[in-house]
């Protein structure tokens, strides 16, 4: 069955610059929209802002706030479009639509610990898993996040009581290094323990951490992201190839079991 793109209409809340080229955006749905429609994992696509732009810009659902019914997503200005989203004041309004993709709840109680994994904007979907397994799910979760450099590292308050795992390439903050290697430091440390992995990052990054979690026979997903125009499945420019046959990172994703990616193809 064929699906088609179904626009709503958001009022912007707040837009908020969090470091040098990463924002931080708050929508207030419209036309009866409600938040809780939302799983870990799903993401929307923003209507293109650019006049001589026609692809859809998908953006993982970062945060939602059931009581104010308001959603919030994390971008990264790289191109015009992006650039005039940086450029939206309270009260301006956006279309978008959604929930797109296969959301993936876990019921992290079935697990000593559940390690979250983000490289660079690949943590934003990372926030929202991390808020369920702690503040919901009343589970144990251990962040670990990546990126260049200190004055990257997106200012993001978790509520998990472990210590949040911090690493910048340079070692400005945190460990001095990827945080590829700290995780998986963690994931060798803990291998005996009944631990499940969820990452969003580099391809590279992830592909290390499904390596490593094969290896030891720990459960692992991973959110891959493309480049894609509908959101819906329709222009098939988010197709991979995986050990079960052709799949729409847009529609059957973007959560994926980490053992069905065939990395080759991805990079």
């Amino acid at each position: 069955m064929e699906k088609s793109v179904i626009l709503f209409l958001a009022t912007v809340v707040s837009n908020q610059q969090l470091t040098h080229n990463i924002w931080e955006l708050v929508l207030s749905p419209r036309d009866n929209f409600d938040v809780m429609e939302f799983l870990p994992g799903q993401f929307v696509c923003l209507e293109p802002l650019a006049q001589d732009s026609v692809m859809a810009r998908p953006f993982s659902v970062a945060m939602t706030n059931n009581s104010h019914n308001t959603f919030t997503i994390m971008y990264k200005v790289v191109g015009a479009n992006t650039k005039l989203m940086s450029q939206l004041q309270k009260d301006d309004q956006i279309k978008f639509w959604g929930p797109l993709g296969k959301g993936f709840l876990p019921n992290s109680l079935d697990y000593n610990e559940v390690f979250l994994i983000g490289g660079g904007i690949g943590i934003a979907p990372l926030v929202y898993y991390e808020k369920v397994v702690t503040t919901v799910q009343k589970g144990i979760a251990r962040v670990f996040y990546g990126n260049r450099t200190k004055e990257e590292i997106i200012p993001i308050t978790f509520s998990t009581h472990e210590r949040v795992e911090i690493a910048t390439d340079d070692g400005s903050e945190g460990f001095n290094g990827l945080v590829t290697n700290l995780a998986i430091s963690f994931i060798k440390a803990n291998r005996q323990q009944n631990i499940l992995v969820i990452t969003c990052g580099p391809n590279i990054m992830m592909q290390k951490i499904a390596e490593i979690c094969q290896e030891y026979k720990i459960e692992c997903y991973v959110l891959l992201e493309r480049i894609m125009a509908c959101g819906i499945g329709q222009c098939l420019g988010c197709s991979i190839k995986t050990k079960s046959g052709m799949k729409k990172i847009c529609q059957d994703g973007p959560v994926f079991q980490a053992e069905e990616v065939i990395w080759h193809e991805l990079n």
